[in-house]
């Protein structure tokens, strides 16, 4: 410490003089009285804690106790004297984007970076800040702090006037992480100073606390020193807490070596080098195993992050390995700890693997555990929340999954910094909610925040960011934009060459699956036929027989023969996507049966046999019609209700457009646009219907449903307006009410000819159809 503040201050006779003299008379009883006497302390150790300088903070983490030791003492002598209430007040000078952030936090909490010194005297205070400022940068600002003794609990804070050589400044110094309110900013304009209006509370530090104490209570393995670097790694700041360990791998002055690895090896799982992080855990394991019997528990830690780490390089079977080996040990030496994140661990895994049963219940044991032992409010219970609502995704329970998202998200955001991965992980989950709801922008909306926060987490890319790019990518292939697909699923695939070479994971198969699926879309299916191959492979050695993703990606492969004309091969494909299903030991996914249906009836069809071809696709829109409503499945049902029209069944054609109009009005407003087209087509539907037996009661059906459209319509000034105007007009002329019919028709023509006007046939048509009525009129 005294060797650091030497160089800090090598151009400074003055303070080299009073270091030199601190050296030689520093006694831990006077940690106040220096700090509050001399720069060369207050100064750099405040810089240290603003910007969290490892290094810095490191040196001088014996001092730190005691300046924090001696700081509590006087705060319980002076506690016991006092239960009012007391105003302190410092005075300081904030850039204006510094005072522009506070403007956005008046009602939130706020947390200390350092020692806060305030004054009893509102003009001592003011003092500080000097009789003008000709800095336009920079704003003079007055805090002003109200603590009550009475209520306060966890905020240190005491008066040291007594113990430093300014005793008329009245100073009371606020310890390390005190917590305030802010109620409010005001500007005096006659002084051209900012009030910031602020009171001390226990909240924040109540959460901090309890999180400090139950990680030493449940994990007890390793010092104060490995707690701190621990926390660093937690709260998402890696290259520090590398640093910091690193040093103390150097110089472990007694600290257990075997930890320093095992969290060595943490912080390169969550930079994503997974090999480097196997190669600490097998450190640390190895120092453990020969270690005293009572330090055994601490393997089911390493054994579960070994297990981990092979769960994100894809090898799923090795990892649940780990994972059963790991809850052995841990329910042997009873840590709940450990246990809970052992079953969350296994319920992951149980998940990919298709076992939805055995992983919800697996994660229910999690959650159970952890909302019995650990703080109300903790990240690790925000985890277990959306482990469960991955599932009822993968389940299609739609509403189940959004509710347990949304609650981890909400918890993330109350108990982690604002930048911080678990915040970014929830904000995908949800996303991937709404995007299986069909609200697409919504869900990129949620995709864009977390790669914005995972981008200034790890700068020089990561594993998640290709992840974050190959969800933004999916979702632009659901809106049917297939370059800006393309294009983020190539950075997806670009960022996983630097970082998971060689790795081949479920996201892999996402990666390659979905720019097959886009290359498709654009018609090159040679090119798309390579990537559905890659990611079959990689899908057979990940998941069990009959998985439903094995299911799509033969799907796929099926669909891309289809479109090269190979209607032999793709059959072949689309037959092996059954039998795969055959051998499914769990539910089966209904959207990858239909699905396989619908391209088996497409590829039917245009080898000719349309008979064949049509009965599969109805069949796909039966089985459709069984699962959670999404506008995107509707849609897919319409194109099936038009095959139908085309060829004039319109018996089937009617059951189709039900069925979507159905499944519309369950997960659309009763007035979305979508609904109206519905009811348009089956208006249609109903009007041929009465071409071919001319029936009254298709008339009135159809008229019926065009009227409902309309209405929904006309909210918009849609163009469908004037083709729904005139086939109402033609009913009416088929019933014979010509006065209604001519009223619609030229209602009609006038929309056409606002939609519409260089459709010179279209216009032509209208006319016709009120000259005809006119004169049957006359």
């Amino acid at each position: 410490m005294i060797e650091t503040l030497r160089v800090c201050y090598r151009n400074n006779r003055c303070q080299l003089r009073l270091i030199e003299r601190f050296n030689r008379e520093y006694q831990s009883e006077h940690a106040i009285l220096w700090y509050t006497g001399q720069p060369f302390l207050y100064k750099q150790l405040n810089r240290a804690l603003r910007t969290e300088d490892i290094n810095f903070l490191y040196t001088f983490r014996y001092f730190i106790y005691d300046l924090t030791k001696q700081l509590e003492q006087e705060y319980q002598k002076q506690r016991e004297d006092c239960d009012f209430i007391i105003k302190l007040y410092r005075g300081v000078r904030l850039s204006i984007k510094e005072v522009n952030k506070l403007e956005t936090s008046v009602s939130k909490l706020l947390s200390t970076n350092g020692y806060v010194s305030t004054s009893l005297s509102k003009q001592v205070a003011l003092d500080f800040l000097g009789s003008s400022n000709d800095n336009k940068e920079e704003e003079n600002v007055l805090f002003e702090i109200e603590y009550d003794f009475g209520k306060i609990k966890s905020i240190i804070v005491a008066s040291t006037a007594h113990l430093s050589k300014h005793r008329n400044e009245e100073e009371f110094l606020f310890d390390l992480d005190a917590v305030f309110h802010l109620q409010s900013i005001t500007r005096d304009l006659s002084s051209n100073v900012i009030l910031v209006k602020m009171t001390a509370v226990d909240e924040g530090t109540k959460i901090t606390n309890e999180y400090i104490e139950e990680h030493r209570r449940f994990m007890s393995r390793g010092s104060v020193v490995i707690l701190f670097g621990y926390l660093l790694a937690d709260i998402g700041q890696y290259e520090k807490a590398q640093h910091y360990f690193d040093c103390l791998l150097e110089n472990p002055n007694g600290e257990d070596v075997s930890f320093i690895h095992y969290h060595l090896g943490v912080i390169k799982y969550y930079q994503g080098d997974y090999e480097a992080a196997l190669n600490y855990y097998q450190k640390s394991y190895d120092r453990l195993i020969e270690d005293i019997p009572s330090r055994k528990g601490a393997l089911s830690f390493v054994l579960n992050d070994i297990g981990s780490t092979f769960k994100a390089r894809g090898q799923y079977d090795i990892a649940l390995d780990f994972f059963l080996y790991a809850l052995k040990i841990s329910e042997t030496y009873s840590n709940y700890y450990i246990i809970a994140n052992i079953f969350g661990n296994m319920g992951n895994i149980y998940r990919i693997k298709g076992d939805y049963d055995r992983a919800l219940s697996c994660q229910m044991k999690c959650l159970h555990i952890r909302e019995k032992y650990q703080p109300s409010f903790h990240k690790d219970i925000a985890k277990a929340l959306n482990n469960i609502a991955v599932i009822y995704n993968d389940k299609d329970d739609l509403d189940n999954a959004l509710e347990y998202h949304q609650r981890s998200l909400k918890m993330n955001e109350q108990c982690l910094p604002a930048e911080h991965e678990n915040i970014a992980s929830s904000l995908i989950h949800v996303g991937n909610v709404l995007s299986n709801q069909g609200k697409f922008n919504d869900a990129l909306d949620h995709y864009i925040r977390a790669l914005q926060i995972r981008q200034i987490i790890f700068p020089n890319g990561h594993p998640t960011i290709a992840a974050n790019f190959s969800s933004i990518g999916q979702t632009y292939y659901l809106k049917k934009d297939y370059d800006h697909a393309l294009k983020y699923l190539e950075m997806s695939l670009h960022l996983r060459e630097t970082f998971l070479l060689g790795v081949e994971d479920t996201n892999l198969v996402d990666v390659f699956k979905y720019i097959g699926l886009s290359l498709i879309k654009k018609n090159r299916h040679y090119d798309a036929l390579s990537y559905c191959q890659r990611a079959l492979k990689i899908s057979k050695s990940i998941y069990p027989v009959g998985h439903a993703i094995i299911m799509d990606c033969l799907t796929n492969i099926g669909i891309a023969y289809s479109g090269i004309d190979d209607y032999s091969e793709a059959l072949k494909y689309f037959e092996k996507a059954l039998e795969n299903e055959a051998q499914k030991t769990t539910k089966s996914n209904l959207i990858q049966r239909a699905r396989n249906y619908d391209n088996m009836g497409m590829c039917w069809c245009r080898q000719g046999d349309e008979k064949t071809g049509l009965k599969y696709r109805m069949e796909a829109v039966r089985i459709i019609s069984q699962v959670y409503p999404r506008s995107q499945y509707a849609d897919w049902i319409d194109t099936i209700g038009n095959a139908f029209i085309d060829k004039k069944l319109f018996d089937e054609a009617l059951e189709c457009y039900l069925t979507s109009l159905n499944m519309k009005a369950d997960c659309l407003p009763a007035d979305h646009i979508d609904v109206a087209e519905s009811f348009m087509l089956i208006g249609d539907v109903y009007l041929e219907k009465n071409k071919i037996e001319d029936s009254e009661q298709y008339d009135t059906k159809a008229l019926c449903y065009y009227e409902k459209a309309l209405a929904i319509y006309r909210h918009s000034d849609h163009p469908n307006i004037a083709y729904i105007l005139n086939s109402i007009g033609s009913i009416y002329e088929n019933l014979n009410e010509y006065r209604l019919a001519l009223v619609y028709y030229k209602d009609g023509s006038i929309m056409y000819q606002k939609h519409y006007p260089s459709e010179g046939t279209i216009r032509q048509l209208n006319e016709n159809n009120i000259s005809r009525i006119q004169q049957v009129m006359n």
